[in-house]
């Protein structure tokens, strides 16, 4: 598409982001000092009934293996995070990861997990629009999602959005979408497709935060 030759201004480092209910959300790539606060928040996801949906597998990780499997390098591997500014001692509100597909260049995989009382706040669609909008830094130009079947939710908006489906297998679908830059180029003729491309447009006007505002202490430790 010819307006997508048209560069969007970058993200900031981090921002604020006001959820659907009013709460107040830190948003930033995380970085490999975060692992702890990301094992912790993995772990309470795990708990969840509907786990599988989003982070099958990981229940039989080590702490090595999981370093290996999430350490993010900002570059092959992207994750960003969000985190509840009123509840700093939580390990977070959710985290979106791509993670290119090797020897695919131009492809990534994509995994999203929301903790349980931050869903439908909105907390998915901005971390989502934060991939998108990273990818094509790297000159990424498709995402690719492995879905269970039981998840027609997300299913339902990615088809919104235009996803392609690509296969399916052991009750898990797999979609791929191509890589979005700016809100005009999102499928907007349906409700979810408006809300994702309204969440760009709110990214394109997000203010960068201070440094000393967005290095929150690891649960349990001291600021």
């Amino acid at each position: 598409m010819l307006i997508d030759s048209f560069t969007s201004p970058p993200l900031p480092t981090a921002f604020k982001y006001l959820l659907d209910d009013g709460t107040p959300a830190l948003i930033r790539p995380v970085y490999p000092e975060d692992l702890p606060r990301l094992r912790a928040g993995m772990e309470s996801l795990l708990r969840l009934p509907h786990r599988r949906r989003t982070v099958a597998g990981f229940e039989q990780l080590s702490d090595e293996e999981f370093g290996q499997l999430m350490l993010p390098d900002q570059k092959t591997q992207v994750i960003w995070g969000a985190l509840n500014l009123d509840k700093p001692e939580e390990p977070g509100i959710g985290v979106a990861r791509f993670a290119v597909i090797p020897g695919e260049p131009a492809a990534a995989d994509v995994a999203i997990a929301i903790g349980e009382p931050y869903r439908r706040q909105g907390a998915g669609q901005v971390l989502h629009a934060c991939l998108h909008l990273t990818a094509r830094l790297y000159g990424i130009k498709r995402f690719y999602y492995d879905v269970h079947a039981d998840n027609q939710r997300f299913i339902r908006l990615l088809h919104a959005l235009g996803a392609r489906q690509e296969g399916s297998a052991h009750h898990i679908e797999r979609l791929s979408l191509p890589v979005y830059q700016r809100a005009v180029s999102v499928p907007s003729a349906n409700p979810l497709g408006m809300r994702f491309a309204d969440v760009f447009r709110r990214l394109h006007r997000a203010e960068p935060m201070p440094v000393e505002d967005f290095v929150l202490p690891l649960a349990g430790q001291k600021a």
